[in-house]
């Protein structure tokens, strides 16, 4: 079965799947890492739905924030203590070796763009409380459910007939409809999605109707750094670009054909194979 894991990876680059698939024996750790950070923000969106709860029509923005910060600051940097002590036994116990310097630094830079992140977002849903207060004369109880609908989080699912498993981030259910949500800290593009996100939220979109036995029309990527919703609207263009990126996964995977390198410089930095596919390039 193809996962959106998989997926991801070769909308980042096809030849970082082969490499993936070929050269790495043990990738536990930095998936360990990235699901332990998605889950991360997924809990820090329930402590907002939570906090919301808190608010009264009669309070002013001051005070609607820091009901809304309550307990975000201090789980996050508990949470993050608690990765950073795994990781040490981590490496002491599997690899022989201490935490080294730049694990430590790359850690307490995650737990410093997530206090970013979530005071960033906590702002944007002050603002639209203290509104939404406003307008519909209700505390914030009685508007919760307009910021954060009946939802199932990381909701694993499979389709044997398509060959395609997998999470997605959240599923909104309103009145009966169901939405793929992906969540996503980076930055969107000026308009629409990033290819690699619309590709997931489709195919978590064909696992939901298999799943649940209903169809899915529009999908959304949440951009935590920006604070923004973008639609995907799930149409047939789409639903046939992915069975074309799955196909092309398989002949990775199982064929063990090698893609053509697709240099993409602002990838190609951040990726820890670019010393095989750069051996002579400076990408500084």
């Amino acid at each position: 079965m193809i996962s959106i894991s998989t997926i991801r990876t070769y909308m980042f680059c096809p030849l970082k799947l082969y490499l993936e698939q070929n050269l790495d024996e043990d990738k536990q750790k930095d998936i360990l890492l990235n699901k332990t950070m998605k889950e991360l923000r997924i809990d820090l969106q329930d402590l907002f739905q939570r906090n919301i709860r808190r608010l009264r029509k009669e309070m002013e923005l001051e005070e609607i924030e820091s009901n809304l910060n309550t307990n975000i600051i201090n789980y996050i940097e508990s949470s993050i203590a608690i990765l950073e002590n795994s990781d040490f036994e981590y490496n002491e116990a599997i690899l022989g070796e201490k935490t080294n310097n730049n694990e430590a630094d790359e850690i307490e830079l995650l737990k410093k763009e997530l206090i970013e992140e979530a005071n960033f977002n906590m702002k944007i849903l002050a603002l639209k409380s203290q509104k939404a207060m406003i307008n519909n004369e209700r505390d914030g109880t009685q508007i919760a459910e307009l910021f954060f609908p009946t939802s199932m989080y990381s909701y694993l699912m499979r389709d044997p007939q398509i060959e395609l498993v997998g999470s997605c981030d959240k599923i909104e259910i309103i009145e009966g409809k169901y939405y793929p949500i992906n969540i996503k800290p980076s930055i969107p593009p000026l308009k629409g999605t990033w290819d690699s996100d619309a590709m997931e939220l489709v195919a978590s979109a064909l696992l939901i109707e298999q799943e649940f036995d209903t169809e899915v029309f529009v999908g959304f990527v949440d951009y935590l750094k920006l604070g923004d919703r973008r639609p995907v609207v799930m149409d047939a263009n789409l639903r046939k670009g992915l069975f074309k990126v799955m196909n092309e996964i398989k002949d990775i995977v199982n064929e063990k054909i090698v893609p053509d390198i697709n240099v993409t410089i602002q990838k190609c930095v951040k990726c820890e194979y670019n010393k095989i596919c750069h051996k002579d390039e400076d990408l500084e």
